[in-house]
């Protein structure tokens, strides 16, 4: 049993705060992986884990000894690439955790990534939330708004941009509001994944507006609040790549489009190693470019 793969498995027991879910991910038994801790417990003189029956937390110790982990394996890792240990080509399966609206865009143009790489199969899971990204097997996944847990290794992917938008129909039936504090009288489509408030903030020069809109239909999927504003049913709050299109086709109207509503910031992330396989690394990297043509902060408002 050698210090590199009980570093490996040191790293991911601190991404994952489970030796049966690095033995799931690794294929590697649970005694083996508590092996590679003690190995490396025996070998620094110190305890890296406190262990309960119910928990597992990293020592100070632990904290101390994770950053030299993660750069003895980056290290290696940088070597067998210059010295072509790794597999020219990209291949395998990669599974990844996308949002309802941004998955539906990135799926439109997977196929640029998968004629780079015949080699390659992507697994595109689609849902507004995600649990823990080993339990689920995903690979990669994205997050809207800030990361809490630690345990993630995070890329910043740009920033989501939200419009208020309702049908021609809509207006015609209900009228336009001219001042965002006349929106509570209008019906609104929200957004509720997530449980609790779901208010619309507006802020222009010195002026905020923090809107409680009234709900006739609530949906946790932004396709299915898109779909009900797009059937006359009243005014949604929605990411501006998804409704640009319709918007300048005329059949979306923007509301309030001289204020501001605070962005969200759009993240990829990951459990790690840092140094992700060259089939993870590749998609990862399609991501950020596709990301980079609707999600940057310097498009037109």
């Amino acid at each position: 049993m050698d210090l590199l793969s009980a570093l490996h498995s040191f790293v991911r027991v601190a991404a994952t705060g489970s030796f049966s879910a690095v033995s799931r991910e690794t294929g590697v038994s649970q005694p083996t992986i508590s092996r590679h801790i003690a190995l490396l417990e025996a070998h620094y003189g110190t305890t890296l884990f406190a262990r309960t029956t119910r928990s597992l937390m990293m020592t100070e110790d632990g904290r101390s000894l994770l950053p030299h982990a993660y750069e003895v394996l980056e290290i290696l890792e940088t070597a067998e690439t210059v010295l072509g240990r790794r597999r020219a080509s990209v291949s395998g399966l990669v599974r990844l955790g996308m949002t309802t609206a941004f998955g539906l865009y990135f799926t439109s143009r997977l196929g640029e990534l998968l004629d780079r790489h015949p080699d390659l199969s992507v697994e595109v899971v689609i849902r507004d939330g995600f649990g823990d990204l080993v339990e689920e097997g995903l690979d990669l996944a994205v997050r809207v708004g800030e990361i809490a847990e630690g345990s993630l290794i995070a890329r910043k992917l740009g920033v989501v941009r939200k419009w208020l938008v309702a049908s021609p129909a809509c207006l015609a039936r209900c009228g336009t509001p001219q001042h965002p504090r006349e929106l509570p009288e209008y019906p609104a489509i929200v957004y509720n994944y997530g449980g609790g408030r779901h208010d619309w903030n507006l802020f222009r020069d010195e002026e905020e507006s923090v809107i409680a809109p009234s709900a006739v239909f609530r949906a946790n999927s932004s396709e299915a609040v898109l779909s009900a504003v797009s059937a006359d049913i009243g005014i949604g709050l929605l990411p501006e790549f998804q409704v640009r299109q319709d918007v300048e086709s005329g059949k979306l109207v923007r509301l309030f489009p001289d204020w501001k509503i605070p962005n969200l910031p759009f993240y990829a992330v990951h459990t790690g190693p840092r140094t992700l396989p060259l089939r993870t690394r590749t998609v990862l990297d399609f991501l950020v470019e596709v990301s980079s043509e609707v999600l940057r902060d310097d498009l037109p408002a």
